[in-house]
């Protein structure tokens, strides 16, 4: 650029010279032919216009040489300083760039790291509660019989927790699932299923007792030690199950709802922190679970949601405004 803003300068000049001569000897500007740079006048005759014409064109040629010259020079000049110029601006976008990556990094790590917890802030985990079975509080570490070896990792790695009710149409279809994943992850004790028979929500008639010997004998559910069930319990209000209220409080629907709003609502628990992970509404098919599961048992982050993940939700939503099995003040009873 600099370059070219030289030669137009010297284009300028150059121009100007030929075709003005200067006003100090008095002479009046004219256009100057070609035949008057080159050929004498044809009368020979040395008048003071031709010497000046000749005097004048010596001195503009000897003044245009040794400005193109310092032009050069100069350009030169200018050229080598911008190069380093220009290393050093290509230094320092690539030294910004390696900064920017770094901080990057160093962000994606640090929140990599961070325990999630949930906006009051508690810490507790599900072996900090107990659970009701045949009229007893049983710890959670002891309810799923967890077992914990010398250097400290925990043998049952992945609970599936969710309330019931005995004679809601989905517990035909979810608890013979709930018996298939345990079956299949749970031969080793790395998996366990819970499930929360409940009041509320809509009647349940039978007695604790008698929906244990109802799953047992219509499914098989309770024969493998993966499978368990606790007594009748409230999951709202002020005599709800205190691991209930913990576990809606820490791990919430994706609309941000903490109460449960149907049965068989799902809970996802890692066995390892004793944390929830993931909630799934009332018609989601555990078998759709695997993927979580899975990931969970290997130790890896949850693997993004199902696609009718949301559409489920969505549709328990609606199902909470009018079903049956929904649960809500002064239907069967909560306060």
């Amino acid at each position: 650029m600099m370059r070219l803003s030289i030669l137009t300068l010297l284009l300028a000049l150059s121009t100007e010279a030929f075709q003005c001569n200067t006003l100090s000897n008095g002479v009046r500007c004219t256009p100057l032919s070609s035949s008057m740079l080159y050929t004498k006048s044809s009368s020979e005759d040395p008048s003071p216009l031709a010497d000046d014409r000749r005097s004048f064109l010596s001195r503009s040629a000897a003044g245009i040489a040794g400005f193109v010259s310092s032009a050069t020079t100069f350009s030169s000049f200018a050229v080598a300083a911008d190069e380093p110029a220009a290393a050093s601006e290509e230094e320092s976008f690539a030294s910004i760039a390696a900064r920017a990556s770094k901080l990057s990094s160093d962000a994606g790590e640090k929140a990599a790291a961070e325990t999630i917890t949930n906006g009051s802030g508690d810490t507790r985990t599900a072996y900090d509660f107990e659970l009701p079975v045949a009229g007893k509080s049983v710890p959670f570490g002891e309810l799923i019989r967890q077992e914990v070896d010398e250097e400290g990792r925990k043998k049952c790695k992945v609970i599936l927790v969710s309330n019931m009710k005995e004679d809601d149409p989905v517990a035909r279809k979810d608890i013979p699932e709930f018996i298939t994943l345990a079956s299949k992850y749970g031969r080793n004790g790395e998996f366990a299923v819970i499930l929360s028979p409940t009041d509320q929500g809509y009647y349940e008639p039978d007695t604790s007792q008698l929906i244990r010997f109802k799953l047992q004998s219509e499914y098989g559910y309770g024969i493998n030690p993966s499978h368990i069930l606790t007594d009748k319990a409230d999951l709202l209000g002020k005599r709800a199950m205190p691991f209930w209220r913990w576990m809606q409080s820490n791990c919430r629907t994706p609309a941000g709802l903490g109460r449960v709003e149907g049965n068989f609502e799902k809970f996802l628990i890692d066995g390892r922190t004793g944390r929830p992970l993931r909630r799934y509404p009332r018609k989601y098919k555990p078998t759709n679970m695997q993927n979580d599961i899975e990931a969970i048992l290997a130790g890896r982050p949850l693997p993004p949601a199902g696609a009718n993940f949301l559409e489920e939700w969505r549709q328990a939503a609606v199902e909470a405004e009018a079903n049956t099995y929904r649960f809500q003040k002064g239907l069967n009873y909560y306060d």
